[in-house]
C-alpha cells in the first residue's frame, strides 16, 4: 500500500512538471487582448459591490464601449475569480499567469484521477489503472489545443470550468456506484460550471448519457427511471437555479443574435460544419487557430454532410448504448464528454465573432485523452515485454513533439505583438486581427504601421466600431484634430455609448474653449447610461471649474471607488473637498494621490509643494 502510493505521488508530481515545462515560462507573460478590458479596465474586480454585480449583471456589464445592446456573456463565477486574484494581488499579469499554470495542474490531475477510475478494477489498485492514469494526464498537460486557454488569462474560464465539471462528474460517479446520498457537492460544483461558462451546462447530457447507457444494472426499466430521477433531480434544480440566473441578468436566456446565419437551414448546415471541423481539429491539433473564423457551408457541402454523419453516429451509438443497457462506461462516458461539451460552441449566432476557437476543445479533449489512456492501458495488457517498451518509447517520443509543440504554441500569447501578428498570419481576413494588431503597433510607437492595420479592418468590416475609434486615437496623436475629430463622430453614431470616443470629442472641445459643448457631450452619454473612470473626472473637472463642488463630489467618489489606484480622481477629490471647506477629508485624498503620483498637479494645488502626512 506505501508502494502504492508513492507511485501515486510520484506520477501525480510527473504531471505537474510536465504542466510546469510547457507553461512556466508564461507566467512571465503580459496582459494581451482582452485581458486589457477584462482586467485593467475593469472597475467590478475590486469594487466593493463587485461580487453583486457580476451575479446580476452580464459578464462585460461594466464596459460601455461595448454598446448598450443585448449580452449572451454571463459568467459571475469567473468574474469571482479575476476578483479574488485581483484583490489579493493586485493586477500584475504575474498572478493570473500562475493562477492559470495551476488551474492546469489541477485539472490535469483529475483528468488522470478519472481515468484511473475509469479503468481499474474495483478495488482501484491496478496497473492498468494507473498506465491509463499516466498516460491520459501527459496526453493532456501537453496537448497542443490547450495552449491558447492556459497561456491567454481571457481564456482562464475554461480552466475553471472543467475543475467544476469533473469534481460534478466525479460526484455523481460515486453516487451512483456507491449509493445513499452523497450531499449537495456535486450538485454546487455543477452550478459553479454552469456560473463559469456556458458550456459547463452540457455535463448535463453526460449524466443522461450514463444513465441511458446503464439502465439494466438496476434491475428493471422502472427502478432505473426512479433512480435515474432521483440522482438527477438536485443538478436539475442547480440547472433552474442557474437558468433563473441567467435570465434575470442578460434579460433572456441568449437574448442576441449576431446573424451569422439567417435560416434554420443555414444554422444547421454551420452547426454540422463546425462539429467536423471540432472533431477532426480534436484528433490532429494542426496547425494553430488563432482568433479565427471559418465560412458559413451549405446544408450539401461536404464538411456539413460530415458533421451531419458524425451527428447521426453519435445518436446511434447511444441508441445502441440504450438498447443494451449494460454498456461500457469506460466507452460511452468519454465519447459522451467530447459530443455533449462541443454542442454549446456549435450555435454560431450565439457566438459571433472568432466562432472557430481552440479554447472551446479544452473540455472535449477530456474525452479524448481518457479514451487515449484507456487504449494505452490494453496495450499494456495484451502486447509481449519486448513490445511494450518499444510502444511506451513511441508514445513517449511522440508527448514529447506534442509538449514542444504546445511551448511554441503558447509564446504566441506572449504579448499583444506575437499573438496578433500570429493572428494575422493565420487568418489574414479578420478585422478583429487586423485591429488588434494595430493596437499592439500603436502602443509599440509603430504608427503608420498601426495606421494601415486599422484601414486593413476598416475595409474588411466599415461598421466596425474599435478601428474606427482606434483609428481617431491615432489621428489625434499624430496631431490631425479635425480628422480626429471627425472619426470620433462617426464612432459616436454608431455606439453613442462609447465612451472613449466621447471623452476625446469632450477634450477636443475644451481645448477650442467650447466648454458648453463637452458639457453636452459627456452628460449625453450618461443620460444614455454610459460612464467610464475618465468620462467621470471629466465631468467633475468641469463642475470644479464652475465653481460646484458639491456637483462634482458624487461623481469623483464613485471614480475612486471603481479605480482606487488612479492618482488623479483623488487630486480632484481633495480639490473638491478643499472648495467645501472640507480640510480633513482634502488632506486625506490628497495623500492618496501623493502616494500614488508623488507629482500630482492637484493636490500640489491643494496644500503646496509639500503634501502633509506624506514623507519626504
Amino acid at each position: 500500500m506505501l508502494l502504492h502510493r508513492r507511485r501515486i505521488a510520484l506520477g501525480a508530481a510527473l504531471l505537474a512538471a510536465a504542466v510546469l515545462a510547457i507553461y512556466g515560462a508564461s507566467i512571465d507573460y503580459e496582459f494581451v487582448y482582452d485581458d486589457h478590458v477584462q482586467i485593467e479596465r475593469n472597475p467590478w474586480l475590486r469594487d466593493p459591490d463587485g461580487f453583486r454585480l457580476f451575479l446580476t449583471r452580464p459578464f462585460w456589464g461594466f464596459y460601455q464601449d461595448r454598446g448598450d445592446g443585448p449580452s449572451n456573456y454571463y459568467r459571475p463565477v469567473f468574474g469571482w475569480a479575476y476578483s479574488l486574484v485581483a484583490r489579493g494581488f493586485g493586477l500584475q499579469p504575474a498572478a493570473f499567469h500562475a493562477t492559470s499554470v495551476a488551474l492546469h495542474i489541477a485539472v490535469t490531475l483529475l483528468v488522470a484521477l478519472g481515468a484511473r477510475q475509469l479503468f481499474s478494477d474495483r478495488k482501484g489498485l491496478d496497473r492498468r489503472g494507473e498506465v491509463a492514469a499516466l498516460a491520459a494526464g501527459l496526453l493532456f498537460a501537453v496537448y497542443p489545443a490547450h495552449a491558447e486557454a492556459v497561456a491567454w488569462i481571457g481564456d482562464q474560464v475554461d480552466l475553471l470550468t472543467a475543475l467544476f465539471v469533473l469534481l460534478a462528474l466525479f460526484s455523481y460517479l460515486s453516487h451512483k456506484d456507491r449509493g445513499g446520498w452523497t450531499g449537495w457537492t456535486g450538485p454546487f460544483a455543477y452550478l459553479l460550471a454552469c456560473l463559469a461558462k456556458e458550456p459547463g451546462t452540457a455535463l448535463l447530457l453526460v449524466l443522461g448519457a450514463v444513465e441511458v447507457a446503464e439502465w439494466r444494472r438496476e434491475g428493471s426499466l422502472g427502478a432505473a427511471l426512479r433512480r435515474a430521477s432521483a440522482r438527477l433531480a438536485p443538478y436539475l434544480a442547480m440547472f433552474a437555479v442557474y437558468v433563473a440566473l441567467r435570465i434575470h441578468a442578460l434579460g433572456g436566456f441568449s437574448p442576441r443574435s449576431y446573424g451569422v446565419t439567417a435560416s434554420p437551414a443555414g444554422a444547421a448546415a454551420f452547426a454540422a460544419g463546425l462539429f467536423a471541423r471540432y472533431l477532426a481539429f480534436l484528433a490532429a491539433p494542426f496547425p494553430p487557430r488563432i482568433l479565427a473564423s471559418v465560412p458559413a457551408p451549405t446544408l450539401l457541402s461536404p464538411v456539413a454532410i460530415a458533421g451531419l454523419a458524425a451527428a447521426a453516429a453519435a445518436l446511434l451509438g447511444l441508441a445502441a448504448a440504450a438498447w443494451s443497457g449494460r454498456a461500457r462506461r469506460e466507452i460511452v462516458l468519454p465519447l459522451a464528454v467530447i459530443v455533449a461539451f462541443l454542442l454549446p460552441v456549435l450555435a454560431a449566432n450565439s457566438i459571433g465573432g472568432s466562432n472557430f476557437s481552440e479554447r472551446y476543445l479544452y473540455l472535449p479533449s477530456i474525452g479524448l485523452v481518457w479514451l487515449a489512456g484507456g487504449l494505452a492501458a490494453w496495450l499494456a495488457g495484451v502486447l509481449p515485454a519486448r513490445m511494450r517498451k518499444a510502444v511506451a518509447a513511441a508514445g513517449l517520443a511522440l508527448l514529447a513533439v506534442l509538449g514542444a509543440t504546445a511551448w511554441a504554441r503558447a509564446e504566441i500569447y506572449r504579448s499583444d505583438l506575437t499573438l496578433f501578428r500570429a493572428a494575422v498570419r493565420t487568418n489574414p481576413n479578420s478585422e478583429i486581427a487586423r485591429n488588434n494588431l494595430g493596437m499592439a503597433l500603436f502602443n509599440h510607437g509603430r504608427n503608420d504601421e498601426a495606421e494601415r492595420e486599422y484601414k486593413q479592418a476598416l475595409r474588411l468590416d466599415p461598421r466596425a466600431v474599435p478601428p474606427l475609434a482606434n483609428l481617431a486615437v491615432l489621428r489625434e496623436k499624430k496631431g490631425d484634430l479635425a480628422g480626429a475629430e471627425a472619426t470620433f463622430e462617426k464612432v459616436v453614431r454608431l455606439s453613442p455609448t462609447h465612451t472613449i470616443s466621447v471623452v476625446h470629442l469632450a477634450r477636443l472641445r475644451r481645448k477650442r474653449g467650447d466648454r458648453a459643448g463637452a458639457i453636452r457631450r459627456l452628460d449625453t452619454l450618461f443620460v444614455a447610461g454610459g460612464e467610464s473612470y475618465d468620462a467621470l473626472i471629466e465631468r467633475a473637472d468641469l463642475w470644479l471649474e464652475d465653481r460646484h463642488p458639491e456637483k462634482a463630489l458624487p461623481l469623483l467618489e464613485r471614480a475612486v471607488r471603481t479605480f482606487p489606484d488612479y492618482s488623479r480622481g483623488w487630486g480632484l477629490l481633495a480639490r473638491a473637498y478643499a472648495d467645501r471647506g472640507e480640510t480633513a477629508k482634502a488632506a486625506e485624498a490628497a495623500r492618496k494621490a501623493a502616494k500614488i503620483d508623488p507629482k500630482n498637479a492637484d493636490a500640489r494645488k491643494v496644500f503646496g509643494k509639500a503634501i502633509p502626512g506624506r514623507a519626504s
